[in-house]
C-alpha cells in the first residue's frame, strides 16, 4: 500500500420545469321574459244605444279602469282587458312571465418555464496499488455517481424554489384580474341570455294563446260587473223618470234584485 491519491469530478445538471396557474370566474345573468296573446270581440256593438251609453258611463265612474287614449284599459293578474270606445269591442290579453338564466365563464390562464444549471463536485481517493479494491477507475466512477447526484439533487431543490416563486407571482397577478374577469364573465352571460330569453317569450306567447280562450270568462267578469251597474242604473233612471214607487234594489250573491211599482 503506498499514499492514497485522490480524484475530483464536476458534474452538471440541467432541469427544465413547467408552471401552470389558472383563474375561472363565473358570471350570472338573468332576466324577467313575458309573453302574451290577445283577442277581441264584439261588446258595445252588441248592446242598445242606450245600454252602451250606460255601460260606457259606468266604466267611466269605475275606478279600477284607466282611461288611456281612447280606451278604458284594467289589469288583472293574468294579463288585462280594455274597452275600445270608437269601436266598441273588448280587447283580451293574457301574459305569461318566466325567469331566464344563463351562466359564463372566463379563465386567465398563466403558464411559465424554470431552467435551472448546477454543478457539484466530488473527491474519492484510490491507491495506485488498488489498495482494498480502491483503483483510480473505481474512484472515478463513484466520484462522478455522487458529484451527478449532488448536481441533480441541488438542481431539483433549486427549480422547485424558483417555480413556487414564480406560481406565488402569477398568483399575484390573476389575484389582481378577479374584477375584470368577473365584469367579463357577466358580460357575456348577459349575451349568451339573449337567444334563451327570445326562445322562452316566444313560447310563452304560444303557450298564452293557448291559454287564451280558457280565460275568456276570467277576462269578461269584470266587463259584466260594469255592465251590470250600467243596466242597474238605467232600469232606476227610467223609473224613477217614470214616477216609480216603492223602489227597491237587493244585491246577494252576484243578483242583482231591482222591485218597484209603476201605473201601466
Amino acid at each position: 500500500m503506498c499514499n492514497p491519491r485522490r480524484v475530483r469530478v464536476r458534474a452538471s445538471s440541467r432541469l427544465t420545469r413547467m408552471w401552470q396557474e389558472e383563474l375561472s370566474r363565473t358570471g350570472r345573468a338573468s332576466a324577467e321574459v313575458a309573453g302574451e296573446a290577445s283577442v277581441r270581440q264584439e261588446f258595445g256593438t252588441l248592446l242598445g244605444k242606450a245600454a252602451r251609453r250606460a255601460f260606457e258611463a259606468a266604466l267611466g265612474a269605475d275606478t279600477r279602469w284607466v282611461w288611456r287614449d281612447g280606451v278604458y284599459h284594467l289589469e288583472l293578474e293574468t294579463g288585462a282587458v280594455a274597452y275600445h270606445l270608437d269601436t266598441g269591442e273588448i280587447e283580451m290579453t293574457l301574459r305569461l312571465n318566466d325567469v331566464v338564466t344563463a351562466e359564463a365563464e372566463v379563465t386567465r390562464t398563466l403558464t411559465g418555464t424554470v431552467e435551472v444549471n448546477a454543478t457539484a463536485e466530488r473527491t474519492e481517493r484510490y491507491y495506485d496499488d488498488s489498495w482494498a479494491g480502491l483503483s483510480k477507475s473505481v474512484a472515478e466512477h463513484t466520484a462522478r455517481q455522487e458529484a451527478q447526484l449532488r448536481a441533480d439533487r441541488k438542481a431539483a431543490e433549486q427549480a422547485a424554489r424558483e417555480e413556487e416563486q414564480e406560481r406565488l407571482a402569477g398568483q399575484r397577478r390573476l389575484a389582481g384580474l378577479t374584477d375584470e374577469l368577473d365584469a367579463e364573465a357577466r358580460e357575456r352571460a348577459e349575451r349568451d341570455l339573449a337567444a334563451p330569453a327570445e326562445r322562452r317569450r316566444a313560447e310563452l306567447s304560444r303557450d298564452a294563446a293557448e291559454r287564451l280562450e280558457a280565460a275568456r270568462t276570467e277576462f269578461l267578469r269584470p266587463v259584466h260587473e260594469v255592465l251590470a251597474v250600467a243596466y242597474r242604473d238605467a232600469i232606476l233612471e227610467y223609473a224613477r223618470a217614470n214616477g216609480a214607487e216603492a223602489l227597491r234594489v237587493d244585491e246577494a250573491d252576484g243578483v242583482l234584485n231591482i222591485q218597484f211599482e209603476m201605473e201601466a
